[in-house]
């Protein structure tokens, strides 16, 4: 049995993998980033909300991850995987690659991540050969789920969303402007918590105030992002994430504007990552 694990910084979904190729189950935890988790906290999560739901010790784990861009980083999370495995083989890719295996496999194209964060590549079948460098919350993830919600409470706070929005904000997330930036400031995860505010534009997404934020936020994104890669409209285009996949209309629609035809959008890349690894 082996473990193949796609891990973002909101969730980690584990696919457990008998060596036919057939998946047995998948487990679902809390996601971590080793740019923003220290190794005993990934090593709480593992213990508390993986272990336990396992049959056996794997043989083996395949592990993509946000924050995996760095040696030191890797090397984190082998560490911290060790401590609860034992000595084991551990591969671990970074959350880009794992969207490039699954959306494209061994053929050239785009990949595109628009989750919680948001990040793209060009791949060459093999190896990612280009990347516009993703800046996190504070000052990219343009179209992402944390930019999305960014730019709506911003708007709130500031007092210029219509009044009927405005009700509605308050009344579902019991917010003060104090509390706001307090969780914005002063606690863990502030990325996370702009990214919560994405499904209340999702469920307002009729109205025009809020068809404009998603549809700008994908304007920024296509042009910070996809417009770098030369081969883009040559090549496919293939996007992975909860944005891309509940806002796929509009998404759609801003790339057709400039010509880019999109290949495929996937929720997530279970399926396409156990076809890479065991075809």
């Amino acid at each position: 049995m082996h473990i193949i694990a796609d891990s973002g910084s909101t969730k980690t979904e584990w696919l457990v993998v008998n060596d036919n190729g057939q998946l047995m189950k998948t487990i679902y935890s809390r996601g971590f980033n080793p740019y923003y988790q220290p190794a005993h906290e990934i090593t709480s999560i593992l213990f508390e909300e993986l272990l336990p739901y396992l049959d056996e010790r794997p043989e083996y784990i395949v592990y993509y991850g946000a924050g995996c861009s760095t040696s030191y980083n890797c090397s984190l999370i082998r560490t911290s995987f060790q401590s609860v495995f034992g000595l084991i083989d551990i591969q671990v890719f970074t959350d880009l690659m794992a969207a490039a295996h699954a959306l494209l496999g061994k053929n050239e194209g785009v990949a595109c991540i628009l989750g919680t964060g948001s990040n793209s590549c060009l791949y060459d079948g093999k190896t990612i050969i280009q990347n516009v460098r993703s800046l996190g919350y504070m000052l990219g993830d343009e179209g992402s789920g944390t930019f999305i919600g960014k730019k709506l409470l911003t708007q709130w706070l500031y007092g210029n969303l219509p009044q009927h929005l405005s009700e509605a904000f308050e009344e579902r997330y019991k917010l003060t402007p104090s509390d706001a930036l307090d969780r914005v400031y002063r606690t863990g995860r502030p990325g996370k918590f702009l990214a919560d505010f994405a499904p209340f534009v999702k469920d307002n997404i009729h109205n025009e105030y809020c068809y404009q934020l998603v549809a700008s936020s994908f304007d920024a994104f296509i042009e910070v992002q996809l417009e770098r890669y030369a081969p883009l409209r040559r090549v496919k285009l293939a996007f992975v994430g909860s944005i891309a996949f509940h806002f796929s209309t509009i998404l759609k629609a801003r790339c057709e504007l400039r010509n880019i035809q999109i290949t495929s959008i996937q929720q997530n890349l279970g399926k396409g990552l156990i076809d890479f690894h065991l075809p």
